[in-house]
């Protein structure tokens, strides 16, 4: 089964502070305290997640390269094709983005997802 925006949605606004949100060009995106943590793009109709893996976007990268890329345009990015990744793994990247965007004071309200 593969993932899709709107599974990225549910996810994300499962989150403390989560809104949805918009990019600078207009493309859907999901916020925390004014910082995006995922963001939908396309390429030839699929859907591409940009969200922020902290340390982990390596390991990310060399677990699935399929899914998996980073662009230098946006170093500190991470890209996924969300038709190549299972809900499962969505669940955890996204929250994952979420932590590494998310202030401190949120993190420290939140253990659970720390």
């Amino acid at each position: 089964m593969m993932a899709t925006w709107e599974d990225v949605g549910r996810i994300a606004l499962g989150l403390p502070d989560a809104t949805i949100g918009q990019a600078h060009e207009g493309s859907p995106a999901y916020d925390v305290a004014g910082k995006q943590f995922a963001r939908l793009r396309w390429d030839e109709g699929r859907e591409i997640m940009q969200f922020w893996a902290g340390d982990a976007r390596e390991a990310l990268v060399n677990s699935n390269p399929n899914a998996y890329w980073v662009v230098k345009a946006f170093p500190s990015a991470l890209f996924a094709w969300l038709d190549q990744v299972d809900p499962e793994e969505l669940h955890e990247i996204v929250t994952d983005s979420w932590r590494v965007r998310a202030p401190q004071r949120l993190l420290k309200a939140n253990p659970d997802l720390s």
